[in-house]
């Protein structure tokens, strides 16, 4: 049996009472972890996830409220004496950048304990394994900042992923964060379960076309802390286009597949 637990909810904005962006895809012990927002550790001991059984971390894209705590996790690792490898992917304009921070932060590699291997994002399929094979889809969540880039002379590429999850016979897309529902609504043929954050989403065209597409599983996280305070519009809306397995994402949130 598998299942996605939802870690971290919350949006950009902190919240109180959610984590940040992150989820596990379990299969038996076997975790595969899906960005790593701030709180993840805290939330993770707090739901039980045994970090040894993490052995494959994706980040979607370096917004801090996807990757800060990647390090508090590393941190925790260390610190819990860790043995078992664990192997991150990233963006990989990212990748330099992060190597150097470890060391700043006095994460050295050679201390840890345990062996980490840090791999770029490289499309097509970015992981397999017995279990699972994992697809990326560039996204166009981070091309506003282009012109901010040029100006400055930065040197960031704008990397942003969507991930497709292939479990035996399930699909799984995980969004992180998008520039439009453009970015993956080809996807959603055959598709399972959509996790999509709702934040930067036309909502209503989300559920017509995730109906027309024979989708009808689907989460929502990274919303407002004013849209899960009140959920009942968005369920209403998912209602009106026959979407009835439609999930308000909260920490420590648990669905089988």
């Amino acid at each position: 049996m598998a299942r996605i637990i939802i870690l971290g909810s919350s949006s950009g904005n902190p919240s109180s009472d959610r984590a940040n962006a992150s989820l596990i895809f379990e299969r038996g012990e076997n975790l595969y972890q899906f960005d790593s927002g701030e709180g993840f550790s805290s939330s993770a001991i707090r739901h039980k996830i045994d970090h040894r059984n993490i052995g494959t971390i994706f980040v979607s894209h370096t917004h801090p409220d996807h990757i800060t705590g990647l390090f508090l996790e590393i941190q925790m690792m260390y610190l819990a004496k860790r043995k078992t490898p664990l192997t991150v992917y990233l963006p990989e304009e990212a990748i330099e950048a992060v190597k150097k921070f470890m060391i700043a932060v006095y994460l050295f590699p050679e201390r840890l304990g345990f062996d980490l291997t840090i791999k770029p994002v490289k499309p097509d399929p970015v992981f397999r394994d017995d279990i699972l094979t994992v697809y990326a889809r560039a996204n166009s969540h981070l091309n506003h900042y282009k012109e901010a880039i040029d100006k400055a002379g930065h040197v960031n590429k704008m990397q942003s992923y969507t991930y497709v999850i292939k479990a035996g016979d399930s699909k799984i897309i995980y969004s992180g964060d998008i520039g439009s529902f453009d970015d993956y609504v080809d996807l959603l043929d055959n598709c399972d379960l959509l996790i999509t954050e709702g934040l930067h989403l036309d909502l209503e065209m989300l559920f017509e076309r995730a109906s027309g597409h024979g989708l009808n599983r689907i989460i929502l996280t990274h919303l407002s802390s004013a849209m899960y305070a009140d959920p009942g519009p968005i369920k209403v809306l998912a209602a009106k286009y026959g979407i009835t397995d439609l999930r308000i994402a909260e920490d420590g949130l648990a669905v089988e597949l």
